[in-house]
This record gives structure tokens, sequence and C-alpha cells, in this order.
């Protein structure tokens, strides 16, 4: 599976994805005219792994043309598969390869232990915290660092 931008065609597909037990409270979820509204700015973009004809996962990205690009969303259709960890190195390796940004952010909800547990290990630290989620971030330079080791 390789990283692949998605289309509007594909958003039946991420709202099965957003609308999955318990995604509502640490995911989030957008309607589709919601959606389709991100898909018309230019300063967002969606990103999918597929598996056969449905994805196993998605990613939002905004603020694409700022210094600190969002990583908005990220969920995926089965946990435990790897696949998160696919869609956040894609999305890195994307972000920091064709934008100008100097770093990537991102929040996760406090009670999204694995998510966290993944975006730490892939090198985001916690910058910032408030009640209901913790804001970590990824400088240019240490993706690279993070990029190399693995090579």
């Amino acid at each position: 599976m390789d990283l692949a931008a998605l289309t509007p065609a594909d958003i039946p597909e991420v709202m099965r994805i957003e609308r999955m037990p318990g995604y509502d409270a640490v995911v989030g979820r957008f309607t589709a005219e919601e959606h389709l509204e991100q898909f018309a700015s230019p300063d967002a973009c969606y990103f999918g792994l597929r598996d056969g004809d449905r994805l196993a996962g998605f990613v939002i990205m905004q603020e694409i043309r700022a210094p600190t690009v969002l990583l908005r969303r990220i969920a995926v259709g089965e946990p435990e598969r790897g696949v998160g960890t696919r869609l956040v190195r894609g999305v890195m390796e994307w972000t920091f390869e064709t934008t100008a940004a100097e770093a990537l952010k991102l929040d996760v909800h406090v009670d999204n232990a694995r998510a966290r547990h993944v975006y730490e290990r892939e090198g985001f630290a916690q910058y910032d915290e408030d009640e209901v989620h913790y804001f970590l971030r990824i400088p240019r330079a240490r993706w690279a660092e993070m990029r190399d080791r693995r090579r």
C-alpha cells in the first residue's frame, strides 16, 4: 500500500472510517459538506492508503502553506496493522519533501494512548497540552534524523 492523494470520490470511505465505534471521541468527524469544503481549500489535502476498493486509513492535512503544517486528522480502518505508522511516515515525507514547512504539528486526545505512542516513536514531541489534547510537533531536522536512522 502506497500513500495516495484522495479525491472527493473518497469521501464515503473517509466517513466510513471516521464513524467507526469510539472514533467520534478521539478522532473527530466531518459532514460530507465539510469534507467537500476541505477538498476545495488550497490549504488542505487528503491522503490515504488503499486496501483493494476500500481505504485502510486516511489523513487530512491543513495549513499546508504555513511554516508549521497541521496534521488535522488521521484514522485507520483496522488498528494494530501498521497502517497508522505508514500514514504518519508517508505524510511526514510528503510534508518535508514537497513543502517548505519547518515543522509538522498535531494534537492527540488524552485518551488515545495508542496514537500518542506512534507519534512519539516517529519523532514527535509534546510542546503543550490542555484538558482534552496533547499537542505534539516534529521539526524538519528531527524528521531527517529519524528518517536517516531507519535507512
